[in-house]
């Protein structure tokens, strides 16, 4: 450890030795007298400095011990405490200058405690001495140990701030290896296997820790073929090694509804789980799991047993009895890279091309790449080291490192880890190490962490430079080298959120030894108490088995748990404590002992309850640079004397339910920089004296609804401000015409109601990003706005009263980013032609009002074919209902000439277009080799252009046109969808449309991997050559015609008639759901579903021809879910429903003719769900019922004449959930229902007599239904809209 020992000495040392360079030059420390001693006490530290640094960039040699260096460490941690203890001083006496009180030097130089202070400087500077005096003599002789440790060698340090604000994105680097075994893991993913006693099918990926299991399973949910098939179905709940099934739950839950846990009951976080997965096919990766006990799994394992067919789970852990006791169908283990692969990971982790390399660097940095074993997380950590070492020598010690001679894999990884730390800047390492606090899996915000290293002094910013924009390029760096990765999103807070591998959280964890505390056992030792400097507690069993006081040396404290109120009896005054983090799972009172840290720098808290507003002795914190308060209650306002917290740098409130304002003396926080409120409902206003807050830098109010303006009063001149941000707050309507912001960088108001942009806005010179995202009130944007040269996002998507763009426009050539333009009516407008320079645009891009673009030489100049970065584009001509009924458009070669001039980035990835009224298609969208005449007009032709990254396309409203042939081939196309195409009756799906065996050999696919294919409104579309593209999965037909089923199957198969054999080839034999809406034509159509046994989904809409289910449906014998809604004219099901053996999920809505089930319904034995939903007439529920054994969740709404339940009902032994709503006949449920042991929800609504009933605790038969968990009972009903 004598490296490791001597790297983070190095670290703390390095910290004091700014601190020092600056409290020497001070004016506090000339008044105090301690100039002398504090230039005395630097000598020290550079010797020690020295010390260190060549013990770091040595090879240590087996069997050198020096066990000197843990005490050097220690003289560097007393070094740092005396400092921080004279820079708090030293900032007590700049607060009581600026404060306009009597000058220290006038008063405190000329009393006693003056000199006190000084005295007790140089007794801690003198004690230091004696300490390093002390090493020396261990040592034997300083000569000697210098000359062992080859002084001479000069020691650099390469780290620059400015180098290391590049991010190094590892997560991309390509491993061939690695791209196999994903290759391999999604075809098992998607192989369409059976679930095993209902639970979805479990694959595992096993590996060493740091193999790349995480990374990996990231890819596997982000590839295209997963996303398709699972939608938006695909869960991430990280298990880690603690295994808490309620915890697990919780994550669950925050992973399907994208909500916070801690806001909901346990039971109706159950209920949503289950409604949830029963609704689609999901994949859930259960990441990094360790436990080993059978009965913990299954009691989570039980959750998702409600899951549909073709659901999968993805597990990744390090022990394959793990993926044995889940039950693995299949486990891959990871192999670990080769040689070869290891040094091209590296190159590719370090930013080194091989080719700048010189031999020895190339033959060294394959040596270091063959010792990590071949683990991904080893080569990365030290490829982010080495890109900073341009020293040879650098390279050569970190080669020659003891620590490779162990020789397991595992051993390997640890020790490049370790080495990466050693070598890692000096500067960055305790903001390391700090990270230790946190449990495993936290997630680590950038602001909030960097807020905390503020706090402890971590860093020392200067030349004016802001010491947030300083740990800004600390916390790059750790991301660059690995020690922080796998950035998340936070979609409430919408902030990326960082973690700690756990082996590195391991690692720092090992580094500081007893300096981190994670628990307090009886028989602890003394010595580990008083070395302790980070307090991490996860639970509150054992806080009252050792008092506070023995931890004299704590620096940080970290709690997650239970509200504690024993620690305001085991706390005693303290001046050590220097930040503090509260997470109480469970609504707690405000901590008074927090109170008794007078020095405390950041103050963390979470879930706050209180009857009494925040104690005004929080002033008393005089230090305090961060307050965060989260999801608190009982505060509507701060403390009045909050001012008084003249260091305050940050306060962030976030969901503060009861906040209406904030104090007025909050502007007396001279050093505010950072404001953030978010989630603040009731809060209606910003006191005017924010305006005095010239330092203030981030302004951000997010999701505080009842929020309508900044008053003018408030806004004074910012000259600092940087960003403003108030989105989502919904009635926010005009920013004030005199705010002033000449620094501002990012104004966001998306979701706000502003209508116009004050003018001020175009003096910005430094705006970079303005983001009206949204603001459907905003009318016109600002005349002026080419004069923002700086701008690079001009997000106005979603601005439906934006009818014109503002000149100049074209000039902004840095926009990335603009999401529409509006082509506006009259001569003077912008024209489109604009868009001309804007190359650089990304990401969405809507063009409206097209209808009026007169000159398509315009359209031409925009050169949207240019724009490669654009890749969802959406052309509309933004018709109204009499333009789009009109047979013709004004000129229709017009129309033609300016789609064909508007031709996309061959990039594009996702097409919509709208309102087009020509009678054919663009040059753009047919192949080269067609003619480009279309009934008397010619476009220009230039050849046809391939849009092999186009996955999804949109037609809508073509009025005119009537026939789809001559397409390009999409290779790429996943989902078409043609709406409202009145005219349209020929699609082709090849290249001709054959008529012979030899023709079809010919003929190529223009759809080929095509999975859903949308036809909406298209009544005279009646037929498709040859037939439906062989690899659609869904058909959605909407008020279409029902011959077009007959195009599923290929025309040689129309000769068998009306055949029944599921032998017959298909056409689309892929094909698994069906949706069938307001369908027209000959009820004939209906008889070609027969053929296609493999249908798994089924439904049915506003058919108000049927009066009878067909009969083809019988032959679906893999249907598994079937819904039927809004047949007004269907008064019956039929007796043959209950053939359909492997139906899980039945839902009938609507349908008021129908009076009865039939009994035939008792033989659907894999049925999970029952919904009935709107039938009027239905009086009774089958006997047979009771035979439903998978039966999980009924559904009985609106059903007005239901007067009575089976009283088998009771035998649904599976049953899980039972809703009643809207069922005033229904005077008592059945005696049985108390043997629905397996019932987790009962829920009641708008049935009177029901709620009478059952009313807890109080009704006459709430004793058989009080064995339920969650019972819900309200007299009124739910809006059907509401029901899902």
């Amino acid at each position: 450890m004598t490296g490791i020992e001597a790297a983070l000495a190095s670290g703390v040392l390095k910290v004091a030795g700014c601190k020092l360079v600056s409290l020497i030059a001070s004016e506090f420390a000339s008044i105090t007298g301690v100039k002398k001693d504090l230039c005395e006490l630097q000598g020290k530290h550079l010797q020690i400095s020295s010390w260190l640094a060549a013990i770091r960039n040595r090879p240590i040699e087996s069997g050198t011990p020096l066990p000197w260096v843990n005490e050097l460490r220690n003289v560097a941690y007393d070094i740092d405490d005396l400092l921080y203890e004279v820079h708090l001083e030293s900032e007590k006496h700049k607060i009581h200058k600026d404060s306009g009180k009597q000058p220290i030097a006038d008063c405190f130089c000329a009393k006693p405690k003056s000199l006190l202070f000084r005295c007790k400087v140089a007794q801690k500077i003198k004690a230091i001495k004696v300490k390093y005096d002390k090493i020396v003599k261990q040592g034997s002789d300083a000569n000697s140990v210098r000359k062992n440790l080859q002084m001479d060698q000069p020691v650099r340090s390469n780290w620059a701030s400015g180098e290391l604000s590049m991010l190094c994105n590892v997560e991309d680097s390509k491993i061939p290896r690695r791209n196999l075994e994903k290759g391999k893991i999604i075809g098992r993913i998607l192989e369409s296997n059976e679930q095993e006693d209902g639970y979805p099918m479990i694959v595992s990926i096993l590996g060493l820790g740091g193999s790349g299991k995480t990374t990996l399973a990231k890819h596997i949910c982000h590839d295209k073929e997963i996303k398709e098939h699972f939608k938006d179905a695909i869960f991430w709940v990280h298990v880690s090694e603690e295994f808490d099934v309620k915890k697990l739950i919780g994550k669950l839950f925050q992973s399907i509804t994208k909500q916070k846990s801690d806001l909901h009951a346990e039971e109706h976080m159950l209920s949503e789980i289950s409604n949830k997965l029963r609704s689609n096919k999901y994949l859930l990766v259960l990441d990094d799991a360790w436990h080993k006990e059978r009965d913990g799994w299954e009691k989570f394992m039980v959750l998702l047993k409600s899951g549909v067919p073709g659901s999968k789970i993805l597990l990744t852990a390090r022990d394959r009895k793990v993926a044995e006791l889940v039950k693995s169908r299949h486990i891959f283990e990871l192999g670990l890279l080769s040689k070869a692969e290891s040094w091209t990971l590296f190159l590719k982790s370090s930013g080194w091309v091989e080719e700048d390399l010189g031999f020895d660097y190339i033959q060294v940095g394959k040596q270091i790449m063959n010792r990590c074993g071949g683990v991904p997380l080893a080569i990365k950590t030290l490829g982010g080291i080495l890109c900073e070492k341009k020293e040879i020598s650098i390279w050569r010690v970190i080669r020659d490192s003891d620590l490779w001679i162990d020789e397991s894999t595992k051993d390997k990884v640890f020790a490049s880890l370790k080495l990466s730390f050693i070598h890692l800047a000096d500067e960055l390492k305790q903001c390391f190490t700090f990270c230790s606090i946190f449990p495993k899996g936290y997630e680590i915000y950038k602001d909030r962490l960097i807020a905390q290293w503020v706090s402890h002094g971590f860093i020392n910013a200067m030349n004016g430079v802001q010491p947030e924009a300083v740990g800004c390029d600390y916390f790059d760096s750790l991301v660059k080298v690995s020690f922080l990765h796998d950035p998340s999103m936070d979609l409430q807070s919408r902030q990326l959120a960082w973690k700690m591998h756990d082996l590195i959280h391991d690692l720092s964890r090992e580094i500081l030894q007893h300096e981190v505390v994670t628990g307090l056992p009886n028989n602890m030792a003394t010595y580990s108490i008083h070395r302790c400097r980070y307090l991490s507690l996860t639970s509150t069993s054992s806080t009252e088995k050792v008092g506070w006081g023995s931890f004299d040396k704590i620096r940080a404290h970290y709690f997650c748990g239970g509200s504690n109120p024993s620690f305001n009896k085991l706390v005693k005054k303290s001046f050590s404590v220097r930040s503090v983090t509260l997470q109480y799972t469970m609504d707690a009172p405000f901590p008074l002992f927090i109170l008794k840290f007078e020095y405390i720098g950041y103050l963390e808290i979470h879930n706050v309850c209180s009857t009494k507003p925040l104690p005004e002795a929080i002033s008393g914190c005089w230090n305090l640079q961060a307050l965060l308060l989260m999801k608190c209650s009982g505060f509507v306002t701060l403390p009045k004397s909050i001012g008084k917290l003249k260091k305050l740098r940050t306060l962030e409130l976030s969901d503060i339910t009861d906040l209406e304002s904030l104090p007025l003396s909050i502007g007396d926080c001279r050093d505010l920089q950072s404001l953030k409120l978010r989630s603040c409902q009731k809060l209606t206003k910003i006191p005017i004296s924010l305006g005095r807050n010239g330092s203030l830098r981030v302004l951000r109010i997010v999701n505080c609804h009842d929020l309508r303006q900044l008053s003018p009063e408030s806004t004074g001149k910012f000259s600092n401000l940087q960003e403003v941000n108030l989105a989502d707050c919904w009635h926010f309507q005009d920013l004030p015409a005199t705010l002033c912001c000449p620094a501002l960088h990012t104004l966001d108001l998306s979701k706000t109601e502003v209508t116009v942009l004050p003018l001020w806005i175009t003096t910005i010179c430094t705006l970079e990003c303005l983001n009206l995202e949204c603001c459907k009130e905003l009318v016109e944007l600002p005349d002026g706005i080419e004069k923002l040269k700086r701008l690079a996002v001009l997000n106005i998507k979603g601005c439906t009263k934006l009818k014109c763009m503002p000149s100049g426009i074209g000039q902004l050539t840095r926009l990335t980013q603009l999401g529409l333009f509006v082509v506006a009516c009259g001569r003077d407008v912008v024209r489109i032609s604009e868009l001309e320079n804007l190359d650089m645009l990304s990401g969405e891009m809507e063009i409206r009002n097209l209808k009026y673009l007169t000159d398509p030489y315009d359209a031409e100049k925009a050169c949207l074919k240019r724009k490669n970065n654009i890749r969802n584009l959406e052309l509309d001509w933004s018709l109204s209902l009499s333009e789009a009924d009109s047979e013709l458009a004004t000129d229709v070669e017009h129309e033609l000439v300016v789609l064909s001039t508007l031709e996309p980035p061959s990039q594009v990835e996702n097409m919509e277009i709208k309102g087009y009224r020509g009678p054919c298609l663009p040059r753009w969208l047919m192949e080269q080799r067609e003619s480009s005449h279309c009934e008397g007009i010619t476009s220009k032709q230039t050849g046809s252009c391939q849009f092999l990254s186009l996955t999804k396309l949109t037609l809508q409203q073509f009025r005119n046109l009537k026939h789809m042939r001559g397409l390009l081939k999409f290779l790429s196309l996943k989902f078409l969808k043609l709406s409202k195409m009145a005219s349209l009756e020929e699609l082709w799906t090849m290249t001709s449309g054959f008529e012979t065996l030899e023709e079809e050999t010919r003929a190529a696919q223009l759809f080929p991997v095509l999975s859903e294919l949308c036809i909406q409104d298209c009544p005279k579309l009646s037929t498709v050559k040859p037939y439906f593209p062989p690899s659609l999965e869904k058909l959605c037909l909407d008020k279409s015609n029902l011959k077009l089923l007959s195009h599923l199957l290929p025309p040689s198969a129309h000769d068998h008639g009306s055949s029944s054999s599921c032998s017959l080839q298909l056409a689309v034999p892929q094909l698994r759901q069906l949706q069938l809406e307001g369908m027209t034509g000959s009820s004939s159509g209906w008889a070609f579903l027969q053929h296609h046994c493999e249908l798994e989904t089924l439904c049915i809409k506003h058919c108000s021809h049927l009066t009878r289910l067909p009969t083809s449906i019988r032959s679906l014998a893999s249907l598994q879910r079937l819904s039927v809604s809004e047949c007004s004219t269907l008064d019956e099901l039929p007796k043959w429903l209950g053939k359909l053996c492997s139906l899980r999920h039945l839902d009938v809505s609507w349908t008021p003719m129908i009076a009865r089930l039939p009994e035939s319904i008792g033989h659907l034995t894999s049925l999970t769900t029952l919904r009935i939903f709107g039938l009027y007439n239905l009086k009774l529920l089958p006997d047979a019922i009771q035979y439903l054994a998978s039966l999980e969740s009924l559904e009985l709404i609106y059903c007005e004449a239901l007067a009575k339940l089976p009283e088998r009902i009771g035998r649904l032994s599976a049953l899980r959930q039972l809703k009643i709503q809207g069922c005033p006949a229904l005077r008592c449920l059945p005696q049985s229902i108390q043997r629905l042991t397996a019932l987790q929800i009962l829920s009641i609504a708008g049935c009177p007599a029901l709620a009478w009933r059952y009313k807890q605790g109080a009704g006459p038969d709430w004793h058989l239904v009080s064995h339920i968990p969650l019972v819900m009972v309200s007299l009124v009903m739910i809006s059907p809209g509401l029901i899902g």
